[in-house]
């Protein structure tokens, strides 16, 4: 596994949510960090204000069928728990970026796991579908001749 050296910008990442909202929006690998851009509606929420989000602070990405777990170093547009961002109504919506640690810059398959529910894949996402709770993405496939070169100014 070689040090990221470039900056790479994955659109459109395959991968499989729970649901699609949140919605996986884009993911970049930078030399001191990966970033994952999320966009989250309320649109169908069954909170009749919109309810909340948060994020806990021990989410980490992970190589599928690997052992390195990449943590999470920071985040932006969302909370990180106990803390909640509220929303006002049925018709907000909020972008938010995950920071994990950097990956590699190659072909990989990951997935961002939300550790509140300990278990293998199978339990935590029948879980999560009981419990309406949706933030386990698995299988995001990183193709590096997909990704697009961001030029270093």
């Amino acid at each position: 596994m070689k040090k990221t050296t470039k900056s790479y910008l994955f659109p459109n990442v395959p991968n499989e949510g729970i649901s699609d909202n949140p919605t996986l929006l884009r993911i970049t690998i930078a030399p001191a960090h990966t970033k994952v851009d999320f966009g989250y509606s309320t649109f169908n929420s069954v909170y009749s204000n919109g309810g909340w989000i948060q994020i806990s602070p021990e989410t980490y990405m992970q190589a599928m069928n690997g052992t390195r777990k990449y943590k999470l170093l920071n985040a932006e547009g969302i909370s990180f728990s106990p803390n909640k961002h509220y929303f006002e109504s049925l018709r907000d919506w909020q972008f938010y970026s995950l920071y994990f640690e950097a990956i590699p810059a190659e072909d990989g398959i990951y997935e961002i796991i939300e550790p509140e529910f300990m278990g293998d894949k199978e339990e935590i996402m029948a879980a999560r579908q009981v419990s309406g709770e949706n933030f386990d993405f698995f299988h995001i496939q990183l193709e590096i001749q997909k990704a697009i070169q961001i030029k270093e100014n």
